[in-house]
């Protein structure tokens, strides 16, 4: 093949390359509205990352590129935005809360709307979140929902939840059904012909006679099976019936109260248990029967232990029985029991009054030998009387008990928890029709009857036990219902047995609804500085139902205390008490923190007791800061050598300016008479005195003196006193202009921190006044400031002496050499700091009383006083900005104090925000303990529905710019290998016509 032909065939190829991207990659760019499921791709642990799955989201082929993200943690009906990212990591502060996923279509790409997904809650590793979406598939599958349909994994990458898109714009998406806090709508209701409101079970269209003795009441409400077929299935011991089990979820779907009922089955379906006959003396005991008992109601039943007199019976004590549950259990005579017929009534009692029970029948026989001997005495008669043959007819009737007293009933009562039993038994010889007895304040019927005209027929021997009741409706009285119930027979007047029963009906008891509490004065809780650390010791409290009525607990919060959850929320009266605990919360600020907590039933809303708590917080103990301060200077005079009387005595006093106690000490001097301190233990604004006079016999000279007053917290104290004694006159002449004493200016207090370090600033004056011989004059003074040690720098308080040089004015002599330099005492005060106010804490970007709606995102800055000092000194003040809430508490770590939040419920909300008090120690802020609150209300409504409109599809008539074919396949590389390849072929055909 020629070259030129294999270029041709490249060039070819390279063509089709280039025309790839129109044939492959030109599929159409996601248009409309955002639908679909939307899902989050990562496992929900700490540390994890999350993204948008976009496998059930349309338009098909979305992109990151097509919508924008917004991330938030759902605490409650709060929503705060953590991430706008295409992808989140998950943080420690996340755990326990579910992720909201918001992705809003970018409609400049051609995608509008929004989807958003709640994830299941954070958890702390894989394995826990693999764990909970186990659960929540397995709670799922519980409530016969479809955990395939609504996937809620956390695996590496399996989907966390899913949601149906946005309907109202901008609100935000209730949790699916793996959160509780969604609410699952019911199902409809389907009518069943064969679902009752009861367990009873329903007769045929055939209806049969009963079987003798089958039916057996509880309570009035169940009966036992109507045919044999039902009875043989009674028979059987089963732990739940359908009809019953429907019965009992009927019940719980529709939140009704729980019924009691229940049934005895026998496994003949008579009700009746027939233990045959034996004679006296028996040693073997007929074999056990069963009877199959069924809760037919919704409520569990708690049976009572039971104990028959003539038979054994199993309890059933070992757990409640269930609702549609059964239990078999096992009835036989006792051994030892006397010649006779016994018809036993086996009553099992419930603790919620649904009683069941059956009959048990035993007969037990004289011996043969004993029934020949008494026929053998029956013939052995005196040969001279003529027997009656109506003389040996023997009538008699005994009643077992004899008394039947039941318990107190309360007037109004609706239904009779207790029921008692009474045995006839015909001791005769002959038979004998048993007249039932009518009773005006009792209810009496047959356990077991066989009728004839209305009576029962009593075989000799034969007994009939009767249930007996009070009846409905007895009014209240002082004195009991007693009647006698005669149980007579057609036969003989004679035969009859009476039976006295009884009832006392007392006045309905009030229903109260009270309760106390202890203690009853009220909790102290004492006093503590503020700044405290550790809160005082929770104390105890108890509540105790002293009325007639249960009790449903609600405590009211105080906000300055921590009010623990009570040990019961429901106290039944007889209960013991129920105990909660109460203790001041720390960083209370200083002041009265009493207050009450209010005991109230959730029942009626009725206040039953209330708590006084007393805790004060104090001002805290001030830092030290001793302070003296003592009388000016004191000035005796001159006296000529030689003077006999002393200058006056003055006095000096001494203030304690600090704020702690300083002990003082006894100053001295040798030129002076000191006199004894008054105190020497002052107490912060306290003071003491002594006297100064200048001792006798000094010689000439300047006796200038700084008395020292010493004391132990070493803070500077003196007195500057001066005394001038001058040399004897000796002659009559010009008197000489000879310098005998210098004034000592007063000392300069209280300037302010900071002042600068000059004669001017530190207040010290130009001149002095001095004495000479000729009287008083001015003079000059040179003060030494720059040698003074004191630092304007400092924010500490100083106090310094400025020493300075007197000049003496021209013609003064000082030929006793009086010393020319003096002293003056500065004091500067310390630095207070910068007091910042907490009425300068701000909080911006959401207004007060400002109104939102649920599609608002809401960012707010929270500005502290003083948190712009850039240059503190110490003592500065400033309100740092330490947490927010409205449902639940954030806090902020450090700059910037912003946060983003939404709400998803409408309703009326309050942003506070605190602020704690922090003081320059000269290096760093420290807090101080005080806190401030800020707070902002604001109203969120419900975000008005938007219905999304699809873009109009582009058409050759519309089409102004190119299309969007959702690829991202560089195009240009392909546009550079078509001109190559076109350049290739023109130089080809160039060449070629050249050639020939």
């Amino acid at each position: 093949m020629k070259k030129s032909r294999v270029l041709a065939v490249v060039m070819a190829v390279l063509m089709m390359v280039t025309l790839l991207p129109s044939m492959v990659f030109a599929t159409a760019a996601p248009s409309g509205t955002l639908d679909g499921k939307l899902k989050v791709k990562g496992t929900l642990a700490i540390g994890s990352t999350l993204s948008a799955d976009y496998s059930k989201v349309k338009p098909e082929g979305i992109t990151d590129d097509n919508v924008s993200f917004s991330w938030s943690l759902k605490d409650g009906d709060l929503l705060t935005e953590v991430g706008t990212d295409k992808t989140y990591k998950i943080d420690e502060k996340d755990l326990g809360l579910p992720i909201v996923l918001k992705i809003t279509g970018k409609e400049e790409t051609g995608v509008s709307g929004e989807l958003t997904v709640t994830t299941q809650e954070v958890s702390e590793t894989e394995e826990e979140a693999k764990a909970l979406a186990e659960k929540k598939k397995e709670e799922a599958k519980a409530v016969g929902e479809d955990p395939d349909a609504e996937e809620s994994e956390a695996s590496a990458d399996s989907e966390s939840s899913e949601n149906t898109p946005d309907t109202e714009a901008g609100t935000s998406e209730e949790p699916d059904s793996a959160q509780p806090e969604e609410t699952i709508e019911p199902a409809e209701e389907t009518e069943s012909a064969d679902v009752q409101e009861n367990t009873d079970v329903q007769e045929p269209a055939d209806t049969q006679e009963p079987a003798e003795n089958s039916v057996i009441e509880v309570n009035g409400e169940q009966s036992g099976p109507q045919n044999a077929d039902e009875a043989d299935t009674s028979g059987d011991s089963q732990t739940e019936t359908p009809d019953s089990a429907d019965t009992a979820a009927d019940a719980s779907e529709k939140n009704e109260e729980p019924t009691y009922s229940a049934s005895a089955y026998t496994e003949d379906g008579s009700g009746i248990l027939d233990f045959g006959s034996v004679e006296e003396g028996y040693t073997e005991i007929p074999e056990a029967q069963m009877v199959t008992i069924t809760n037919n109601g919704t409520g569990d039943l708690n049976f009572k232990e039971i104990a028959p007199e003539n038979f054994m019976a199993a309890d059933i004590n070992d757990a409640p029985l269930k609702s549609g549950e059964s239990v078999t259990v096992w009835v036989k005579p006792r051994e030892g029991l006397k010649a006779g017929e016994y018809k036993d009534l086996i009553t099992y009692q419930t603790e919620e009054g649904a009683d069941v029970f059956f009959e048990a029948d035993f007969t037990v026989k004289e011996p043969e030998n004993k029934k020949a001997e008494d026929h053998e005495n029956n013939e052995q008669t005196d040969p001279g009387e003529t027997s009656d043959p109506a003389a040996e007819k023997i009538y008699k009737l005994t009643a077992d008990p004899t008394e039947l007293p039941f318990d107190d009933l309360t007037a109004g009562y609706e239904k009779v928890e207790t029921t008692s039993t009474v045995t006839i038994k015909n001791e005769g010889t002959e038979a004998v029709t048993l007249v039932q007895p009518e009773s005006k304040f009792f209810d009496i019927a047959p356990v077991s009857e066989v009728e004839s005209s209305g009576n029962i027929q009593l075989a000799q021997g034969g007994e009939q036990t009767f249930t007996v009741q009070p009846k409905l409706g007895l009014s209240a009285k002082d004195d009991p219902y007693v009647e006698e119930l005669v149980f007579a027979s057609d036969e003989s007047t004679e035969a009859s047995a009476t039976v006295t029963a009884s009832v006392m009906v007392k006045t309905e008891t009030p229903k109260t609804v009270t309760a106390t509490v202890k203690p009853e004065g009220p909790l102290k809780f004492g006093t503590l500085e503020q700044g405290y650390e550790t809160a005082p010791d929770a104390q105890p409290v108890t509540v105790e139902n002293t009325g007639t009525e249960a009790i449903r607990i609600q405590l009211s919060a105080p906000e300055d205390y921590e009010v623990g959850e009570p040990s019961a929320e429901v106290l039944n009266p007889g209960d013991k008490a129920a105990t909660f605990t109460v203790q001041p919360k720390t960083g209370l600020q200083v002041g009265d923190h009493s207050d009450t907590i209010s005991v109230t039933d959730q029942n009626t809303g009725n206040t039953l007791a209330e708590v006084r708590l007393e805790f004060t917080v104090s001002e805290p103990e001030p830092e030290p800061n001793p302070g003296l301060s003592v009388t000016d200077s004191l000035e005796f005079g001159t006296k000529e050598e030689g003077y006999k009387e002393l200058p006056d005595a003055k006095k000096v006093t001494v203030t304690n300016t600090g704020n702690t106690k300083i002990v003082l000490k006894q100053p001295s001097s040798n030129a002076y008479t000191i006199g004894t301190l008054s105190a020497t233990e002052l107490e912060a604004g306290d003071n003491a005195t002594f006297s100064v006079q200048p001792v006798s016999g000094l010689s000439q000279g300047e006796y200038l003196e700084d008395i020292v007053i010493a004391n132990d917290a070493n803070v500077e104290a003196y007195v500057n006193v001066h005394f001038s004694v001058t040399k004897k006159k000796t002659d009559n002449g010009k008197k000489a202009n000879n310098l005998t004493g210098i004034k000592k200016p007063s000392d300069i207090k209280d300037l302010p921190n900071g002042t600068q370090k000059t004669q001017k600033a530190l207040k010290l004056p130009g001149t002095v006044k001095i004495t000479t011989t000729k009287g008083e004059q001015k003079a000059s003074v040179k003060w030494d400031v720059k040698g003074s040690s004191y630092d304007p720098s400092s924010a500490e308080r100083q106090i310094f002496n400025v020493k300075g040089t007197v000049i003496l004015p021209e013609g003064v002599k000082n030929p006793n050499k009086i010393s020319t330099v003096i002293a003056v005492s500065i004091t500067v005060n310390g630095y207070q700091g910068t007091e910042a106010a907490a009425s300068d804490n701000k909080i911006t970007g959401i207004d007060s009383n400002g109104k939102y709606d649920t599609n608002t995102k809401i960012t707010f800055t929270a500005s502290g006083a003083g948190m712009d000092n850039t240059n503190p000194r110490k003592g500065d003040t400033r309100y740092q900005p330490k947490s927010w809430k409205i449902t639940e508490t954030r806090t902020w770590d450090g700059e910037p104090y912003t946060a983003t939040f939404r709400v998803s419920k409408p309703g009326k909300y309050t942003l506070k925000i605190t602020f704690g008090q922090q003081k320059y120690d000269g290096s760093s802020w420290k807090d101080t303990g005080t806190q401030s609150e800020s707070t902002v209300t604001f109203t969120v409504s419900q975000a008005a529905v938007l219905t999304a409109t699809p873009s109009p599809a582009v058409t050759q008539t519309n089409q102004k710019s190119a299309v969007q074919t959702g690829d991202s396949t560089p195009i240009m590389t392909f546009v550079i290998i078509l001109i190559v390849a076109v350049v290739c072929i023109g130089g080809i055909l160039v060449y070629r016509r050249k050639k020939k």
